[in-house]
């Protein structure tokens, strides 16, 4: 089959012929149709500290991110049958560990991750784990279920804490961000404001719901935020920058008693003003990451058939396998939503 691989701790991808997968009793064999370019295939591409520290597998094939058909399906299997449409649940819990028994799978102390930590799915073929697998609507179009992973990010962040009635801002408007946006407003956020330094970053987040969107290298966003609401600030901040001058500016716009749901990631360490933007305000700070299993998903899976988000505006370009390297690249200059890998 053909496959995206990482074959060395240099820059660069090579797509190649490999051996098809096999599959034990507790895992399913997937033909992959779509796949998604997500921050990690970028880490992964340039072969940077976050890959070291992750303890990133090398050689492997990238890619997490994907919508499949089962064409194989190990004896063990209860839930699947071979013609299932499935997306995966990328962390790989042990089932084992204290927070895997107390229903905590998604921050398991012994995490694995498809595309990390085992061979991924920018394949012909991939193999997923029963326990990671979520069945899809047969009929759904894969693009959107080679997205259902990155989109119950920000279900998981949105949903966290109370949106309803509450002015919510989302710093960062890359694809999560996006769709966080979407999720904000679908949950009855009484106005989004997004925080990016993008123009079409903003126009997709226009086009997702935001009521008001902000380019933070040409207005102000706490002086923008607090004119729009009535001097108090928001109440939610889903933060998916991961630029400290925009967390720093979030708890500037925040009102006293909000929250902050932390999901982009920091390269370095952020310093805060914790007095006046945390301990004062009685503000709550949640760190999040990945989704719930399976909460998260459930509650996926609700927005999206109910047509209250719609994914698609967020999806802006598809690129064949063989291109995968262009489409990490146009990932990684910021200009473009999600990016879809045709594979099928």
């Amino acid at each position: 089959m053909k496959a995206a691989l990482k074959e060395t701790r240099s820059k660069g991808i090579t797509v190649k012929d490999v051996p098809v997968p096999g599959i034990r009793e507790d895992e399913v064999l997937v033909k992959v149709e779509k796949g998604a370019i997500c921050g990690t295939d970028i880490h992964l591409y340039h072969w940077n500290a976050w890959c070291e520290n992750v303890n990133a597998k090398n050689p492997m094939v990238i890619g997490h991110e994907y919508a499949g058909r089962v064409v194989e399906v190990g004896k063990g299997i209860k839930s699947l049958k071979v013609g299932d449409l499935v997306a995966a649940e990328t962390h790989i819990p042990c089932g084992t560990c204290m927070m895997c028994r107390t229903g905590n799978e998604h921050i398991c102390q012994n995490m694995k991750i498809i595309g990390v930590h085992t061979d991924g799915a920018f394949a012909e073929y991939t193999v997923l784990p029963e326990a990671c697998a979520w069945k899809l609507p047969g009929d759904l179009d894969p693009a959107i279920g080679a997205v259902y992973e990155p989109f119950g990010i920000a279900v998981h962040g949105v949903t966290k804490d109370l949106v309803a009635g509450v002015p919510t801002i989302v710093t960062g408007c890359g694809p999560i961000g996006l769709f966080a946006v979407g999720v904000a407003r679908a949950s009855g956020a009484s106005k989004v404001f997004a925080v990016d330094i993008k123009d079409s970053r903003l126009d997709l987040a226009g086009r997702m719901g935001a009521d008001h969107v902000i380019n933070s290298s040409k207005t102000d966003p706490v002086e923008f935020i607090l004119d729009h609401t009535k001097g108090l600030g928001a109440g939610a901040l889903i933060e998916l920058s991961g630029n400290g001058a925009a967390l720093r500016a979030g708890l500037k716009s925040l009102r006293k008693g909000g929250w902050v749901a932390l999901i982009g990631l920091f390269r370095d360490e952020v310093p805060l003003d914790l007095v006046n933007g945390v301990i004062y305000k009685e503000a709550t700070l949640y760190g999040l990451t990945g989704r719930e299993m399976y909460r998260s998903w459930y509650l996926a899976e609700e927005f999206l058939a109910s047509g209250k988000v719609d994914v698609r505006p967020v999806i802006t370009h598809s690129f064949p396998l063989d291109k995968v390297e262009d489409a990490i690249l146009l990932a990684e200059s910021g200009e473009a939503g999600k990016i879809i890998i045709d594979i099928k």
